[in-house]
């Protein structure tokens, strides 16, 4: 990347966010998932309500759905009466859920290869941008 990113603490920023993404990506990806699924997974500790797993993805209630519709299918969750409202239900991780997320927990423990991988200009100037001594 150019020099830009030590000029400029938000391109500096967003080539992390797309080098950190790439990397969840590749991680999501070895462990079968796309990263929309991995995401999903990652996020699903406790059995959850979709709307709520909708809401943290940022995402179209419809889209969780579908989403959640396909894990099913391939054994990563399974749905579940909400003790609270008999009429909703709950996303809760099958044990074939909990090993890939677990799996996928440490895979994704190394990101700060990511940043060590930088230039060392890049990572000066973050390190700068987030003492807040510039």
């Amino acid at each position: 990347m150019s020099s830009e990113c030590e000029r400029n603490p938000f391109a500096l920023l967003i080539d992390l966010a797309d080098r950190l993404r790439a990397f969840f990506d590749e991680r999501a990806a070895q462990v079968g998932l796309t990263p929309a699924q991995a995401q999903a997974l990652l996020r699903i500790e406790d059995p959850t309500r979709m709307g709520d797993l909708a809401e943290q993805q940022t995402c179209d209630p419809s889209s969780v759905t579908a989403m959640i519709t396909r894990l099913e299918r391939e054994g990563f969750v399974q749905r579940v009466v909400d003790p609270a409202d008999a009429r909703a239900r709950l996303v809760q991780l099958s044990p074939k859920g909990r090993r890939t997320r677990a799996k996928l927990v440490a895979l994704v423990a190394d990101a700060t290869t990511v940043v060590e991988a930088l230039p060392t200009e890049q990572r000066a100037a973050l390190v700068e941008l987030f003492s807040g001594s510039h």
